[in-house]
């Protein structure tokens, strides 16, 4: 199977993993652009907003999706939820195509259904190689989980 990684990221973390998984699968990268400024603690703050209120956000790729490829999205959890640039991507790709992983300083993502599967890379857990190992192993073997 053919992989693409999308990702977005504030800090630079989720893109820092998604550079690990696409070396791993050696996958094409596709960043998410959602042209707001979340730099800062005023970012922070109002990524939490605009995370806890569902605020939409419109989105670009840094280039088209190949519809023949299945898709691992890294984001990150802000507040509880993914970014609010991910559910501006799920509102156009369906979810039972994505290898979900989201990054975190020490939550784990709580929907956890319909996606081909699910990686929580937690900060905290001090575990982020092991987990980019397990979901390449998933990806090379077509696994779902």
């Amino acid at each position: 199977m053919n992989y693409q990684v999308v990702f977005f990221t504030r800090t630079g973390h989720s893109k820092r993993v998604a550079e690990k998984i696409s070396e791993g699968l050696n996958a094409p990268m596709i960043e998410i652009n959602d042209h707001k400024h979340w730099k800062g603690i005023i970012g922070y703050i109002r990524a939490g907003f605009y995370s806890t209120v569902d605020k939409k956000v419109d989105i670009t790729l840094s280039e088209p999706i190949d519809e023949t490829k299945d898709i691992i999205l890294v984001v990150p959890l802000w507040a509880g939820g993914v970014a609010p640039a991910a559910r501006a991507f799920f509102r156009s790709y369906k979810q039972d195509r994505i290898h979900l992983v989201v990054t975190s300083i020490g939550s784990r993502v709580k929907d956890r259904t319909s996606y081909l599967s699910v990686t929580d890379i937690v900060k905290r857990d001090g575990n982020e190689d092991e987990k980019i190992a397990h979901l390449l192993n998933i990806c090379k073997n077509n696994q779902t989980i």
